[in-house]
């Protein structure tokens, strides 16, 4: 019986051949910028295992070369739902589905990721696409969001506050986030240029304390 099941693993093993050479391949053929041929042999190698994550991936990269968005989104959402961690995968992803027109797919994509991730980047990433999708209001909370989790420590989601508070015309409000931002980045020459344009001197006068007096 056991000796049944052994020959039975190996006939299956036969079967389902290793996606290696077909990957080093695929490979090969990006290098060269063989977008074409390179996505045949991802798209073999994906059929051969649809669980490869790296096969999907690089399979959904290809079609967005050859300028095909709506191709690529099936493997990018395989390749995501493998590695819900992989910031490349899920950025390519949101390209994707924009770029192929599905609006309320890649907003309920983005904010579902951002509800289950809970981190500031990903908050961020909503709040910027919700900003070109021409909703304000989601991009405020969505920002907002951001900097409740960054709780001071990451001078990021005030700089996108900062500029998005600008494109709404909301000096006051932009102004305040400069401010912030650069209490957190007082090195930061982008943040203090920031200040400068809006009339705003960066320096120890904006922390309420004059270290000249030490």
């Amino acid at each position: 019986m056991a000796l049944c099941g052994m020959l039975l693993a190996i006939i299956v093993g036969c079967s389902q051949p290793s996606n290696t050479a077909l990957l080093e391949r695929g490979s090969y053929a990006m290098w060269q910028g063989r977008w074409s041929d390179a996505s045949q042999i991802y798209q073999k190698a994906t059929l051969q295992h649809p669980g490869d994550c790296e096969a999907q991936y690089n399979l959904g990269k290809c079609y967005m070369e050859m300028n095909e968005p709506m191709k690529a989104c099936p493997a990018l959402a395989v390749a995501e739902s493998l590695a819900p961690n992989n910031n490349d995968i899920s950025d390519l992803f949101a390209k994707a589905l924009l770029e192929s027109g599905q609006r309320d797919r890649l907003f309920s994509y983005l904010y579902q990721r951002a509800q289950e991730q809970q981190s500031v980047r990903d908050w961020l990433v909503f709040a910027e696409y919700t900003m070109d999708l021409d909703d304000p209001d989601s991009a405020t909370n969505a920002i907002n969001t951001a900097i409740a989790i960054s709780n001071g420590t990451n001078a990021e989601p005030y700089i996108v506050g900062a500029a998005f508070a600008e494109r709404l015309g909301d000096d006051s409000l932009a102004v305040a986030r400069w401010r912030e931002a650069w209490m957190i980045e007082p090195t930061n020459e982008s943040v203090a240029n920031a200040l400068r344009a809006h009339g705003v001197v960066p320096g120890p006068t904006m922390t309420g304390v004059d270290d000249s007096a030490e």
